[in-house]
């Protein structure tokens, strides 16, 4: 049995292989695009409440997130909010520190809400709540 390839046949490959990359790099784009949305949105409540990234403040969190305080209500739901978007921003970049790090100040968020991480709301919250690579990425972040 003789294979012959044809103009054809190559014009055909070389225009799945082009639509192919092409659809990789839009689907990569959307999600960056995705994720910077989500950090906007993200910042805009800081703005918004410039105490949920207080040092003053988050350093209170173990003492006062029993209270029921709209203010500590507000946190517990803005670090939800902060610890999945760093979750999914880890997956996006496979969890390489270095990439993270180049897109955003991950190690100084990680570090300033470190109480909240360690003493949800809920108890076990969080180490049932991500997966395993993010929870390693945490624990060297807070180191």
């Amino acid at each position: 049995m003789e294979f012959t390839i044809t103009a054809a046949a190559i014009a055909t490959l070389i225009s799945a292989a082009t639509s192919a990359t092409i659809t990789l790099l839009i689907s990569r784009t959307n999600k960056i695009k995705h994720l910077d949305d989500q950090l906007d949105d993200i910042l805009k409540i800081a703005v918004q409440y410039p105490y949920l990234e207080s040092k003053s403040f988050t350093s209170t969190w173990n003492d006062k997130k029993d209270t029921e305080a709209e203010e500590y209500l507000r946190y517990d739901l803005y670090c939800t909010l902060l610890f999945n978007y760093l979750s999914r921003l880890s997956k996006h970049f496979k969890y390489d520190k270095d990439k993270i790090d180049g897109y955003v100040a991950a190690k100084d968020w990680v570090r300033l809400h470190k109480d909240y991480w360690n003493n949800p709301y809920e108890d076990f919250e969080n180490i049932d709540s991500y997966d395993k690579k993010f929870k390693e990425l945490i624990a060297e972040y807070l180191k």
